[in-house]
């Protein structure tokens, strides 16, 4: 599609995609979201929840993804039988008690890999859609023909994948939660999965009539989704009437959420446009013996024509964008906050008390400034063990049938999954049985009275000693319609990056209270 009806060689393009680059990266660009151009979160607490969701994002990667990103899982992890599932349940320090059921797939489309938790520190239970991980994630993620759906229109891969979730496992997570009288279901998800958690948690609050008509007593329930680095997946009529009840997460320059059909077809036409700018061969010969004043002349030419360009698509809007889901937080750092470096003595001991909170789980990593409160003769905090979990009475209560619930919302039961059938792939003739990793949810015995306390795992929360200044700030929702080049635009993608975005932004909210109450004593 990119390149399709343009008379440029690939060489032409490569040199356009570089001055296009050097156009975004030095151009006053108005409008381009820069740091801290919205409301900034100001405490802690509303990082609580996302911050400890990043991390069972990343830990639905399974083994691969946590040794990929450096979490504490070996190769020799990988060996062991059920290695994704012990590497999730090292990763999180949770119990396999609290693991509710898994499937961790490496050959189906539109049928994601997920697991589901007990969070004993919300008392919520956790659905966890995995991001792209397989070249069956991939072609979920390039079925963007957008669907009409309620109302409006969504991405059709992410709703097929979405609805296969809805009928095959959320009957379960009621169940479930109905029987140990859990309120809370978060739906989290990363990149792709986390677009697929949005459609999901979209569709569970659209159909509340249908599953209260089967018996599901979802007044009870209160469903929310957090997304970190979503694809653009609706259109924005139901993005503003679902704004309440999703979180999502963008990190500093992530392409992926600038990602849609239309904002592709909007970088196609400012990459040739700066085709057309770059220097040819004359302009290279020559560029040596012209001044620094006169080469950032000429590059502000053409940035000036390029900024032409670019008004011209944002004003027309010929091509059609999908939306991000839900609020919109973008978490952004950069330097000149506070005047005084200097953090604060105890800064460190408060942040591994904010990590055990935020986490669960102690930071094995020594905290950066103990060892000068302990020559102090300062005595650290001792660390509050986990609350204990309230008592409940569990009710069996059996899950309502996927073909109940694909008849109650008047929709066929394997709706979306026939456009699976026009890809074919080198992995369809195998046997999914032995490739995928299964866990049912577990019946829950009357007599077993409470859940047992989950042990404090010492895996750490994967933290740095390094403080670096970082900002969560609500955004416009389309703060983030047009693609541009930046240098991170790819790790910054990246779920430990997400993770650990919100441990430095939990830093950053500590340094600058400890900030104003040395000042205020002054």
């Amino acid at each position: 599609m990119f390149n399709e009806g343009v008379e440029l060689s690939n060489t032409e393009l490569l040199a356009g995609l570089l001055t296009l680059y050097k156009f975004y990266n030095e151009a006053e660009i108005p409008g381009v979201m820069r740091p801290c151009k919205g409301d900034i979160v100001d405490n802690t607490r509303p990082l609580e929840i996302p911050g400890r969701y990043a991390r069972f994002a990343l830990a639905s990667y399974g083994w691969r993804g946590l040794y990929f990103f450096n979490r504490g899982i070996t190769l020799m992890d990988g060996a062991k039988v059920d290695s994704d599932v012990t590497s999730v349940l090292q990763y999180l320090g949770i119990t396999q008690e609290d693991l509710l059921g898994y499937e961790f797939r490496s050959s189906q489309l539109f049928c994601p890999s997920y697991f589901v938790a007990y969070d004993r520190q919300h008392d919520a239970v956790v659905l966890v859609v995995r991001g792209t991980m397989s070249a069956e994630d991939t072609v979920v993620d390039l079925s963007c023909e957008y669907s009409k759906w309620n109302g409006g229109l969504v991405h059709s891969g992410m709703k097929a994948s979405a609805h296969w979730l809805f009928l095959e496992v959320m009957p379960q997570i009621f169940a479930y939660a109905s029987s140990q009288r859990t309120k809370s279901i978060c739906i989290v998800g990363h990149s792709l999965g986390a677009s697929t958690a949005a459609i999901l948690t979209i569709m569970l609050h659209e159909y509340r009539s249908h599953l209260s008509n089967l018996g599901i007593d979802m007044a009870k329930f209160d469903i929310r989704g957090y997304c970190y680095g979503p694809a653009p997946c609706i259109s924005d009529d139901i993005a503003d009437r679902y704004r309440d009840i999703i979180q999502t997460y963008v990190n500093r320059d992530d392409l992926v959420p600038r990602l849609c059909y239309g904002s592709v077809s909007d970088f196609r036409r400012m990459s040739i446009s700066a085709a057309d700018e770059a220097d040819n061969l004359a302009q290279r010969l020559y560029a040596p013996f012209e001044s620094s004043a006169q080469q950032q002349q000429r590059w502000n030419e053409k940035f000036a024509r390029l900024m032409d360009i670019r008004k011209d698509i944002l004003a027309t809007q010929e091509n059609l964008h999908l939306a991000l889901p839900g609020t919109i937080y973008h978490i952004v750092s950069y330097r000149g906050v506070s005047s005084n470096t200097s953090a604060p003595r105890n800064i460190s001991l408060e942040v591994a008390i904010a990590r055990r909170q935020l986490f669960g789980v102690t930071n094995s990593i020594p905290e950066k400034g103990t060892e000068n409160v302990a020559e102090s003769g300062d005595e650290p905090p001792v660390l509050p063990p986990p609350p204990p979990p309230t008592p409940k009475t569990i009710v069996q209560q059996d899950s309502v049938s996927s073909e109940d619930l694909a008849d109650a919302i008047n929709t066929p039961l394997r709706e979306g999954f026939e456009a699976s059938r026009s890809y074919t792939l080198a992995t369809s003739g195998k046997d999914t049985e032995t490739e995928k990793r299964s866990k049912t949810f577990k019946s829950v015995d009357s007599d077993s009275g409470t859940r047992k306390n989950s042990a404090v795992s010492a895996a750490g929360a994967g933290g740095s000693d390094t403080f670096v200044p970082v900002w969560v700030q609500q955004v416009p929702n389309n703060a983030f319609r047009e693609i541009i080049l930046r240098p991170t635009i790819v790790t910054d993608h990246m779920p430990s990056a997400y993770e650990m975005a919100f441990a430095h932004a939990i830093e950053t909210q500590i340094y600058e209270r400890q900030l104003r109450e040395r000042r205020s004593k002054k």
